[in-house]
């Protein structure tokens, strides 16, 4: 029988919210690409989740992206705080944690997107055109040109094979060709995002876009939509091996622990 301190540790664990988090990103990426190419593709994130409220199990997979994105958030910025990756301390190493962070933060909003639409209330767009109307020019700006600096960096990771690195010995090695061509999708997508928020930087907030709201802007594409509906499901199903084999260290989330 389970004690509960070991339930406790269990729940308050890095490792567990981590892997969770990872379970739930791979969970949200294969829905983004299966409901794009199924159906009209979502225009925001809020989009997305209606239509998996909508799938049998939706609202199962809906509290698990929740719980996750929580997870995942959690991971992002523990990492960047505490930089168990090993980064460099310059300032290539200093702005990537900056936007570990940052990222930590929109998966944060994600999961806020998910626990609305499972409670009912969930309304429209991603939270990425509100932040342009209320955020100062230079900010967006910031923003958007750091979303294109990280669409790049995708595509180096996916080329270079950069992403086998956090996982174990055993993973199985068709991973790697999940890994490529997911990281190569993902990047694409975050340079369309990107380039949307840094035309929203000009004063037209609507031009601002997610990753969901990105992805819709190229179903008129054709055969590279397809390509990148399929990469991002890729771009999951890695993500959930990542929930299995990624390394991550055994920290107690508790204070004093």
């Amino acid at each position: 029988m389970v004690s509960t301190s070991g339930l406790e540790s269990t729940a308050s664990n890095l490792e567990t919210w981590t892997r969770i988090g990872f379970f739930a990103r791979g969970l949200i990426y294969i829905l983004l690409g299966y409901v794009a190419l199924s159906a009209a593709a979502p225009d925001s994130t809020s989009d997305l989740f209606k239509s998996v409220e909508d799938l049998p199990a939706g609202m199962v997979m809906l509290g698990i992206i929740a719980l996750g994105a929580i997870g995942y958030g959690i991971w992002k910025i523990m990492n960047a705080v505490q930089n168990y990756e090993g980064i460099d301390d310059d300032t290539k190493g200093k702005i990537k944690r900056f936007f570990y962070i940052v990222g930590g933060l929109g998966y944060f909003i994600l999961a806020y997107l998910a626990a609305k639409t499972l409670l009912g209330s969930g309304g429209s767009g991603d939270g990425t055109e509100e932040a342009a109307q209320m955020a100062p020019a230079w900010l967006v700006l910031t923003v958007g040109a750091g979303i294109l600096v990280a669409g790049a960096f995708q595509i180096k990771k996916g080329v270079t094979r950069e992403f086998l690195e956090g996982l174990t010995g055993d993973t199985p090695p068709f991973v790697e060709w999940f890994g490529l061509a997911g990281h190569l999708a993902r990047g694409v997508v975050f340079i369309v995002s990107g380039w949307f928020v840094v035309q929203a930087a000009g004063g037209d907030s609507d031009q601002a876009r997610g990753l969901a709201g990105a992805l819709s802007s190229l179903r008129d594409t054709g055969t590279l939509f397809t390509i990148l509906c399929i990469g991002l499901i890729l771009f999951g199903l890695f993500s959930l091996v990542e929930a299995k084999y990624r390394v991550i260290p055994n920290k107690d989330l508790r204070p004093h622990h």
